[in-house]
């Protein structure tokens, strides 16, 4: 089945504890150094790396969290079978020991695993802790964040305790790409029967946790066992600091060693910072609107044409213009460049921002302009930001809109539940760059996150799409399936993406290695002193 191999790696290419195991956590350290930069230049071998979130964790448990700032922490502690090299973009074996060995149709996939790795708790990583941790994404008891990465195993074998097989119901062109998932990052069986991952996390990734406040912070040690070599730097403390400004002071006063992100308004205030870098790399991440058509406050919402008009309104080439000065591309599709499945013909299926339009199609529904429609936007630095821009364009296109602003973590909750909202904001940090790994998490009715509230009828279509973009290897059927159902999401009006995003990021210059992958993530044993 190289074939198979082949095509997945291509489809990647071408778009570019110390005591956390024993369920007891430690209290910080009162006497521990606060912030790399030191005086007469690099930081001294053991100084804390402080990393400042703008966004709280919600946990720490791979496979069952899929926020941006809990991931940042997981990719740390825990492992998965592969890594997309940020660089080449190709598959590297992490706990795998090589690339997998597909059958000829495709429907068995073995894969060998590295000798000699243990867990932070001490017990093995084998074969058997590879085919529980699939188990548990499989189990809809268990509530796996991203369920989809095991749809396509129907049973999994252990012939020795080095070698995995995981038999399919079908042929699975990602099967690769989901193995490289964070959301399939390797737990200690024994760990998690024992205690609670969401806070005692357990893996075998070369940082251990230490303890952690919740709301606050977490602090993680490096694992001096690691299989690959120690990491440079040996202790690390996240912290949440949700104002913007606060955590930039913090960079300017040394307290603060690491920002994984950082908007494009306050670029210019860290550049002058003395020791600060700023810094880009490419994402894989599109931002965009979400518009229900069902299961909403108001039952305007299953008007397509209003649906329509308030997609026009939107001025996304304005915003990207104006307030992101170049650190961003307008998006004309949910399937962004860097997304396999995106062609040029995608843009096609996009509703034109048209001020005037979305105005006369009110004006002709006089009785829709009465319609109260709840805007319901995160309350981190970048949504907001968002959210005020565009809901001065509703406003003037003459829509009644209510904004509620709402904490990050209650709206990764609050935004799946039933007639909670009319519209909302969301974005998606694509870490295996396969446009169905985007669609099916983001979009299809049962196995999706359930945000985006879609009619019946059209629900089965963009189901039918996606199933259908995953359950072959023959790129052109892929592709079509995942066009069709980007032409399905745009044109009835369910999502107006509204811009590619590039990671901005700020680090003391005394480390080096400091970046985030397309997926959005940084690998803290990446990094090190600068000479």
């Amino acid at each position: 089945m190289k074939k198979l191999l082949c095509l997945m790696i291509a489809c990647v290419m071408c778009l570019g504890l110390l005591a956390g195991c024993d369920g007891t956590t430690t209290p910080n350290n009162p006497d521990a150094p606060i912030g790399g930069n030191t005086e007469g230049g690099n930081p001294e071998i053991g100084t804390m790396f402080e990393i400042a979130l703008t966004a709280p964790f919600t946990g720490f448990d791979p496979l069952r969290t899929n926020d941006s700032a809990s991931t940042y922490v997981n990719a740390q502690i825990y492992e998965t079978l592969y890594r997309i090299n940020p660089v080449t973009g190709e598959y590297d074996p992490l706990l795998a020991a090589e690339l997998p060995e597909f059958s000829e149709d495709g429907m068995t996939v073995t894969v060998k695993l590295r000798e000699g790795i243990k867990f932070h708790d001490g017990t093995d990583f084998n074969s058997e802790a590879v085919k529980y941790t699939f188990e548990l994404i499989k189990d809809p008891e268990f509530g796996s964040a991203r369920a989809s990465i095991a749809n396509s195993i129907e049973t999994m074998e252990c012939p020795d305790e080095n070698t995995i097989v995981f038999h399919l119901n079908y042929e699975d062109g990602v099967i690769l790409a989901k193995f490289a998932h964070t959301n399939s990052a390797i737990v200690s069986p024994a760990a998690q029967q024992a205690q609670d991952l969401m806070v005692n996390p357990c893996g075998t990734g070369p940082y251990k946790f230490v303890s952690s406040i919740s709301g606050s912070n977490v602090v993680l040690t490096a694992n001096e066992e690691y299989w690959d070599g120690a990491p440079a730097i040996k202790d690390v403390t996240m912290t949440i600091i949700t104002e913007e400004s606060t955590a930039i002071a913090r960079m300017e006063t040394g307290e603060a060693d690491f920002m994984p992100n950082l908007s494009v308004e306050q670029i210019s205030r860290v550049e002058g910072i003395s020791g600060v870098t700023v810094d880009t790399s490419d994402a894989a991440q599109i931002y965009y609107m979400g518009l229900r058509g069902t299961s909403y406050v108001n039952d305007v919402m299953a008007e397509p044409e209003f649906r329509k008009a308030l997609a026009m309104c939107i001025d996304k080439e304005g915003y990207v213009t104006y307030m992101m000065e170049g650190y961003a591309s307008t998006a004309y599709s949910v399937l962004g460049p860097k997304i396999f499945g995106y062609s040029a013909e995608c843009e096609e299926a996009n509703i034109d921002f048209d001020m005037e339009g979305a105005k006369a199609i009110l004006d002709a529904h006089p009785e829709w302009k009465q319609e109260e429609i709840l805007f319901l936007v995160p309350s981190t630095p970048v949504y907001q930001k968002l959210g005020e821009y565009f809901q001065a364009n509703m406003i003037e296109a003459g829509f009644n809109v209510k904004y509620e602003s709402i904490d990050w973590s209650a709206w990764l909750t609050e935004s799946k539940a039933e007639n909670r909202f009319d519209v909302t904001l969301a974005a998606w940090s694509n870490v295996t760059r396969d446009g169905t790994e985007l669609m099916e998490p983001n979009f299809h009715s049962t196995n999706g996150a359930g945000r985006i509230k879609i009619p019946a009828d059209d629900a089965a279509v963009i189901d039918q799409y996606i199933v259908d973009s995953k359950t072959t290897s023959d790129t052109a059927i892929r592709v079509e399936n995942l066009q069709g159902c980007n032409e399905m999401l745009q044109q009835n009006a369910y999502v107006q993406p509204i811009y590619n995003g590039t990671n901005i990021f700020c680090f003391n210059s005394n480390y080096t290695g400091v970046t985030r992958d397309p997926g959005g993530t940084f690998y803290l044993v990446d990094m090190g002193y600068a000479e």
